[in-house]
C-alpha cells in the first residue's frame, strides 16, 4: 500500500520587481485603512467598476482590484499586526477587489446598494426592475431595427424620417430573463437597464472575519421593524402611565377620558359632566315617555 504525501509547492524564484510592489501596496492600505472587504467583481464591467470606485472614493475609501495569490502573501506579512486576517484567504477565490475603508463596512455597502449601477442589459440577465421603452423620437431612420420593436411588442410609426415609439412600454418586468432581442433593442437606443452592486464575500472588522450573508441588511426591512417597536413601545407607556416626556400628555388625556366617563356612568355631578348627565337623564326619560304615553292618554279618558 502506498501512501502519497502532499508537498506544497514552494516558489524558488524570486518575485518580479512588479509584483513585490503590488504585495507591498496591499500591506500599505491594510494599515492604512480599518477595514476591509472582499467583493466579488465576476461580470461586473469596466464601466461600472469605474464608477464605483468613485463613489467609494468620495466615503473617503479606495476599491482595488486585487491578484489572490499576492493578496495572500500580503495577508501572511501581516499576521502579526492584523489579528485574524487569514481568515480572509479563504474568500480569495474567483475575481475580486477589496474596499479599504475607515468608514463602518455596513455603512459604505448601504451607500453602495442605494447608489446601484446601470449597465447593459444582456441576454439571459435578469430584470432588476421593470424595463420601460419610453414614447418619442428614436432618432433611428427605418430599417432592419423595426423587426426588432415588433418582435419585443413596442408599437412604433415612421414620422418625421425616423421612427416613433407610440407609448411607453414595458419590455420586461422585474425577475424575467431578458432575451437577446431586448438586450439588442435597449443597447441600440442607448438604454442601460440593469442595476448592479459588488457581492459582498467577507469583510474584517476589529480582528474578526464577517461573513457576506451577514453583511446584506435589508434596510427598508429594519427601519419597519423599528418603527413597529417604537409604536408598541409608545403604546405600552400610553397605556401604562409611564411619566416620560413622549407619552405624558396623551397618558394625561387618556386618564381624564377615563375618569368622565366612570363619572358620567356613575352619574356623579360636576361641572365637565352635568351637561352629559342631564342630557343622558333626559333621554332616558322620554325614551320612557314614548313607550308608556298610549297607556296615559287611555287611563286620563
Amino acid at each position: 500500500m502506498s501512501v502519497l504525501a502532499r508537498v506544497e509547492y514552494k516558489r524558488e524564484k524570486p518575485y518580479p520587481e512588479s509584483k513585490i510592489r503590488l504585495i507591498k501596496s496591499i500591506e500599505e492600505y491594510a494599515r492604512k485603512y480599518k477595514y476591509m472587504v472582499v467583493v466579488s467583481i465576476t461580470g461586473i464591467t469596466a464601466n461600472v467598476l469605474h464608477e464605483t470606485r468613485r463613489i467609494i472614493k468620495s466615503k473617503g475609501g479606495m476599491l482595488k482590484v486585487v491578484k489572490n495569490t499576492l493578496t495572500k502573501l500580503a495577508f501572511e506579512r501581516l499576521k502579526e499586526e492584523k489579528k485574524g486576517l487569514e481568515m480572509l484567504e479563504k474568500h480569495l477565490t474567483g475575481q475580486n477587489a477589496i474596499i479599504f475603508t475607515n468608514e463602518n463596512p455596513f455603512e459604505i455597502l448601504i451607500y453602495l446598494s442605494k447608489n446601484k449601477i446601470k449597465r447593459e442589459a444582456r441576454a439571459g440577465d435578469i430584470a432588476t426592475s421593470d424595463i420601460l421603452i419610453p414614447k418619442g423620437n428614436t432618432g433611428f431612420p427605418p430599417g432592419p431595427i423595426i423587426s426588432i420593436f415588433n418582435k419585443v411588442g413596442v408599437p412604433t410609426q415612421i414620422k418625421e424620417g425616423n421612427i416613433w415609439v407610440q407609448k411607453d412600454t414595458v419590455v420586461a418586468k422585474k425577475g424575467d430573463e431578458i432575451t437577446q432581442d431586448i438586450a439588442d433593442l435597449l443597447n441600440k437606443l442607448g438604454i442601460k437597464a440593469i442595476e448592479v452592486t459588488l457581492q459582498p464575500k467577507a469583510a474584517y472588522m476589529d480582528g474578526k472575519v464577517v461573513e457576506g450573508p451577514d453583511l446584506e441588511i435589508d434596510v427598508g426591512k429594519y427601519e419597519e421593524q423599528v418603527t413597529q417597536a417604537h409604536r408598541e413601545a409608545f403604546n405600552l407607556a400610553i397605556n401604562a402611565a409611564l411619566p416620560i416626556p413622549e407619552a405624558l400628555r396623551l397618558a394625561v388625556a387618556k386618564a381624564y377620558f377615563e375618569a368622565l366617563s366612570v363619572a358620567e356612568t356613575a352619574g356623579v355631578i360636576t361641572p365637565e359632566t352635568a351637561e352629559r348627565i342631564l342630557a343622558k337623564a333626559h333621554a332616558t326619560a322620554q325614551l320612557i315617555y314614548e313607550k308608556i304615553k298610549d297607556k296615559i292618554e287611555q287611563s286620563a279618558s
